[in-house]
């Protein structure tokens, strides 16, 4: 079995604990582990695997602490932990691994702030973080992750501001930062990103303008904005965005009027601008985008009349606007 390069077993018939033996596989280059039953604690003997290219582990296979000793695996290129009873902190010890390219963490207990030490993962294209009791601010360093294409961190309890430093992630294709505490401004350093095609930032407690410089993000496919505090206009620059499909700004406090530029997104598929405290007229250069299928504009403070071609997006709150249709 010292030979053994390969192991995964999946599925609910596995029963028990990893066992510590497990270190004894100083050949495995490939390491995935998946049951639904909950299980005892990942041993520190996963430390003795050097050769390990690729570490999965999830379910209930992945439990209690991550062990400090798997940040002697300096060949990993893959590590994926997930279960609901990962627990404890994240070891800053992760930070050790310098050919990391796959990094992602996702447990209900996982505890304590995200360790600056993984600014030093110089060769890590995806990090995901996920863990409803992860607590503290997103660490600045971790803009010095120059290689890194996507970064999502959800359903944390992360407070601070978003760090400008994430500016500087220019190979950065997907930033996804949704349902945190995280407050403060948008930093307009996320104008420099202009690689990025996805842009999530819903469900904060970011507060301030929307950044004209996003309108420099013209490969953008998504932006979602909506459940914050945003305050402020609509920036025309958003209308440079032309290959954006989806738009979403509901549920913040963002005042003035729909500026007339985003009729140039032809490409837009879904506009949501409902609940916030926009007023004026609804430009009529809205009517003009020809795959529009998903418009939300009420609860508002709109005057005037509805512009030709909105009524006949699919799906739309049109009735709830109480406004005639301009002749």
């Amino acid at each position: 079995m010292t030979k053994l390069s390969h192991l995964e077993l999946r599925g609910s018939h596995l029963k028990g604990p990893i066992p510590p033996t497990v270190g004894n596989l100083i050949s495995l280059r490939h390491l995935s582990l998946s049951s639904d039953l909950p299980t005892g604690p990942l041993p520190p003997e996963l430390g003795k695997l050097v050769n390990l290219k690729h570490l999965s582990i999830s379910g209930g296979l992945s439990s209690g602490p991550i062990p400090p000793e798997i940040g002697n695996l300096f060949n990993l290129e893959i590590l994926h932990l997930s279960g609901d009873r990962l627990s404890g902190p994240i070891p800053a010890e992760l930070g050790n691994l310098i050919s990391l390219q796959h990094l992602e963490l996702r447990g209900s207990l996982l505890t304590g702030p995200v360790p600056a030490e993984l600014g030093n993962l110089a060769n890590l294209q995806h990090l995901e973080l996920g863990g409803e009791l992860l607590t503290g601010p997103i660490p600045p360093e971790l803009g010095n992750l120059a290689s890194l294409r996507s970064l999502e961190i959800f359903r944390t309890q992360l407070s601070g501001p978003i760090p400008p430093e994430l500016g500087n992630l220019t190979n950065l294709q997907r930033l996804e930062i949704f349902r945190t505490q995280l407050s403060g401004p948008i930093p307009p350093e996320l104008g420099n990103l202009t690689d990025l095609e996805t842009l999530n930032l819903r469900q904060n407690e970011l507060s301030g303008p929307i950044p004209p410089e996003l309108g420099n993000l013209t490969q953008l496919a998504a932006m979602a904005l909506w459940h914050n505090k945003l305050t402020g206009p609509i920036p025309p620059e958003l209308g440079n965005l032309t290959n954006l499909t989806n738009l979403s700004l509901t549920g913040n406090k963002l005042t003035g009027q729909i500026p007339s530029e985003l009729g140039y997104l032809k490409n837009l598929v879904e506009l949501e601008i409902s609940d916030n405290l926009l007023s004026g007229l609804i430009p009529r250069e809205l009517g003009r985008i020809p795959n529009l299928s998903i418009l939300f504009l009420s609860r508002n403070q709109w005057e005037g009349c509805i512009p030709e071609g909105l009524q006949d997006v699919p799906q739309n709150d049109m009735p709830d606007l109480e406004l005639p249709f301009c002749r």
